[in-house]
């Protein structure tokens, strides 16, 4: 080999020796592995966390009624036990919309009834326009009894079969949960259930417990959060869409 040729492959063997070494001087950028959550769980438990269906939403709107009294009782608010109560429910109930028809600015008194004619009817109407501007289908108001047996009692309007089947499945589950007596279902004119008033196409009424023969347990927060979770499961195990 002539002293030119091995000059050209002597610079060649050097240009590809200095490229050799300065890949391997080169910074490495290190991608970190991110673990799926069910790596790091046991075999079973992983296999249940993939079997978990995604959360979906379901088209009903839900419209929570609480009382708005505090003149139903000696030393007894009223709309404070049933306003946490609904707020507990709702809470619970993430794959429905919701809205809490709720006017405690009004005058903390009121009646449904036509015993002989309600009271405080601009409060109610308050909590009316709020459940019919979110489109509400559902309506669920909730109460607390005074002077009653102890009990959970379900009320709807007179003739409205469908009002009356959810009424008795949430009063059902309500006895189920508690283990207060079952006072059973009544259908009577009710204000703020009134067609011309309401345009829920579901409309009905539970008065939860009373409000001296039940007091302490209505008192305990722990069974304010029975009650929810009663009336979450039951309303989620239902047929609403």
């Amino acid at each position: 080999m002539n002293t030119r040729r091995r000059a050209l492959l002597a610079a060649a063997l050097a240009m590809a020796v200095l490229a050799a070494l300065s890949a391997c001087s080169a910074p490495i950028t290190r991608v970190a592995r991110v673990s799926p959550a069910s790596e790091n769980l046991p075999a079973a438990a992983g296999r249940a966390l993939s079997a978990q269906p995604a959360p979906t939403g379901r088209s009903t709107v839900i419209a929570w009624q609480p009382s708005h009294q505090a003149d139903t009782g000696v030393d007894w608010d009223e709309h404070v036990i049933c306003g946490d109560i609904v707020d507990r429910a709702i809470a619970l109930l993430v794959e429905f919309e919701h809205v809490k028809a709720w006017e405690t600015g009004m005058g903390l008194s009121g009646s449904n009834g036509y015993r002989p004619q309600p009271k405080n009817t601009p409060a109610f109407d308050s909590e009316l326009r709020q459940s019919n501007s979110a489109g509400a289908s559902v309506f669920v108001s909730v109460h607390n009894d005074g002077g009653a047996p102890s009990g959970i009692l379900g009320m709807c309007m007179p003739g409205d079969v469908d009002s009356r089947a959810l009424a008795e499945r949430l009063k059902s589950a309500l006895v189920s949960a508690t283990g207060l007596p079952d006072r059973g279902m009544r259908e009577e004119r009710l204000y703020s259930l009134e067609p011309a008033h309401n345009e829920a196409g579901i409309r009905l009424l539970l008065e939860i417990g009373d409000n001296k023969a039940d007091r302490a347990f209505l008192l305990d927060a722990t069974n304010r959060q029975a009650i929810a979770q009663a009336l979450a499961d039951s309303l989620r195990e239902s047929d609403l869409p």
